[in-house]
């Protein structure tokens, strides 16, 4: 079986969203759910205003906990208590909304949420020069 010009991976998913349903007081946000991504794969969520996209996304970026259903990395449930969490199994999120503090540099609003320490202090020169090293990589024009 081919799927979209690749041979299907027959290996575990590296993501599986099973029976997931997230209730707030008076709204069901996701009722349900199951969601499979294998390596290589990208998948869309497409849908309405309100249809719980990024409550799903949420859920998988652990800043929500689903009400019901598991998640599953790598074939292993898991459970996110926070982004951290994700962060550490290999899961990343672009929020739709995102805002930049306005006072802090470009290097200190990257590393916001996962300081680099170094002798109990933020180390902004490691992060500024990693920035520098991905904005050459990339091409982009950033000044930490």
């Amino acid at each position: 079986m081919r799927r979209r010009g690749t041979e299907m991976n027959t290996l575990a998913p590296v993501l599986e969203i099973r029976h997931i349903s997230k209730h707030f007081p008076g709204v069901i946000a996701n009722d349900d759910v199951n969601l499979t991504l294998h390596r290589g794969e990208i998948l869309a969520l497409l849908g309405e205003n309100g249809a719980g996209k990024s409550t799903l996304m949420n859920i998988i970026y652990g800043l929500y906990q689903p009400t019901s259903g598991e998640i599953l990395v790598e074939g292993k449930p898991v459970v996110m208590e926070n982004p951290n969490d994700a962060i550490a199994l290999g899961i990343g999120m672009v929020h739709q909304h995102f805002q930049l503090v306005p006072v802090m540099t470009v290097a200190e609003n990257i590393m916001l949420g996962s300081e680099t320490v170094k002798n109990g202090l933020l180390d902004l020169r490691t992060v500024a020069k990693r920035i520098t090293e991905l904005s050459h990589r990339y091409n982009l024009d950033v000044d930490p």
